[in-house]
């Protein structure tokens, strides 16, 4: 064996490899088309934020240069169509072989897709209804929007939330297609309506999605999993929309026992803390000088009976408000409530301190004072001084949104 033809075969090919090599999210554009025109420019056009889920964990294309992936939706039914243009493309063979970006992305189409601009044409001049029961609409900035109730019984709502479904690939970190034969699964979407020229037409923006799980003897308890806001759409308030009606449509629903919510990000965390400390302080035990007394078991009731909120989503939505509430330039009344949210935050502490205590015959003299050192009193006050302080910024920007919805 030619060690040296080895080695320059080997070089050759890196090098070919990294000059065909190009980011996913920077080529992959998205755009939701109302019209041919749409077909014919860059506007109006957004990103991914993830591309792990289709192109690996790199994120990165192989294989070509000048890399454009236009993926277009129809603005109301979501059907797809592809179109992948390149000024050249790697022609080395072996184990040189550009990716089949084509074949990859149909692998995350569940529903299908037209592979002619002349079909696609027709689709986005085809009238679309949403399917399901429309539940919420409201007026916002000189335009219509309406919230639609489904589930997977309904067939229609099936097909839609096959192509609906595709974004959270690409916005969803570790998101995974549902199991559609199971309609346990019940879904809030989002549309803009518009009236052109006698006709109504919708426009796709987002959706929220919940699992309804079981609750002796015969409740339910929705727990929310995915939220997605399409960026076209996003920091317009629409999220807030979207997660109230969903709140309104369960609240009225008597087995309803209360409302849970699956891993949320911290996005979506602040999201919910604002609805639900909005809706909070309408209630009477909510109010501010009830909160001045600490938090009670009237309040846990009020909130799950009134709202459907859970016991710790009560408590938090009470530490928010009472930080509203409270006079920060009171050196003492200031002190009190971050007592009160320490001694929150101190509970999982003790708990572990009593357990660690009945372990300790278990274990030697060394190995206890190892671990009993990890949760020094230092450390402890360290871990509680900076988790009180990220909590209170979290709280000050849901108190600044409720400040100027007010």
């Amino acid at each position: 064996m030619d060690v040296n033809n080895l080695t320059g075969g080997i070089l050759v090919e890196r090098g070919i490899r990294e000059k065909f090599v190009c980011e996913a999210i920077d080529v992959i554009k998205f755009k939701m088309c109302s019209c041919e025109g749409d077909l014919r420019d860059d506007e109006n056009t957004f990103s991914p934020v993830y591309a792990h889920q289709v192109f690996g964990d790199n994120e990165v294309i192989f294989g070509y240069k000048g890399l454009k992936v236009n993926v277009y939706y129809t603005a109301g039914a979501l059907k797809q169509y592809f179109k992948i243009n390149y000024t050249e493309k790697v022609q080395v063979g072996g184990s040189v072989e550009a990716d089949n970006i084509l074949a990859l992305l149909k692998g995350v189409t569940p529903g299908g897709y037209i592979d002619n601009e002349a079909d696609f044409i027709r689709e986005i001049n085809n009238t679309f209804t949403p399917p399901g029961e429309m539940v919420f609409s409201y007026g916002q900035n000189n335009k219509r929007y309406e919230i639609f109730y489904a589930t997977m019984a309904d067939n229609k709502f099936r097909e839609y939330h096959n192509h609906l479904q595709t974004f959270t690939l690409w916005y969803i970190d570790a998101a995974n297609f549902i199991d559609d034969d199971d309609e346990a699964w019940v879904f809030y979407t989002l549309y803009e309506r518009v009236e052109c020229g006698g006709d109504t037409q919708y426009k796709s923006m987002g959706f929220l999605s919940a699992y309804h799980y079981f609750r002796y003897p015969c409740q339910k308890r929705p727990r929310i999993s995915q939220v997605l806001m399409l960026p076209p759409y996003q920091r317009e308030g629409h999220g807030a929309k979207l997660l109230k009606a969903m709140y309104d449509h369960s609240i009225s629903n008597n087995d309803v026992y209360d409302i849970t919510v699956e891993d949320p990000s911290d996005n979506f965390t602040r999201l919910r803390n604002f609805v639900d400390a909005k809706n909070c302080s309408d209630l009477m035990c909510f109010q501010p000088a009830q909160l001045k007394l600490g938090f009670d078991k009237e309040m846990v009731k009020e909130a799950r009976e009134r709202l459907k909120i859970t016991a710790l989503q009560a408590r938090k939505i009470y530490e928010i408000l009472r930080l509203r509430a409270t006079d920060i330039s009171n050196p003492e009344e200031y002190k009190q409530y971050r007592l009160d949210v320490k001694r929150r935050l101190n509970r999982p502490f003790q708990k572990e301190k009593k357990s660690m205590i009945k372990f300790k015959e278990w274990l030697s003299a060394e190995e206890y004072e190892a671990v009993m050192f990890t949760k020094s009193i230092e450390n402890q006050h360290e871990f509680l001084d900076r988790s009180y302080k990220e909590l209170e910024r979290d709280y000050r920007k849901v108190i600044e949104r409720l400040s100027a919805a007010s």
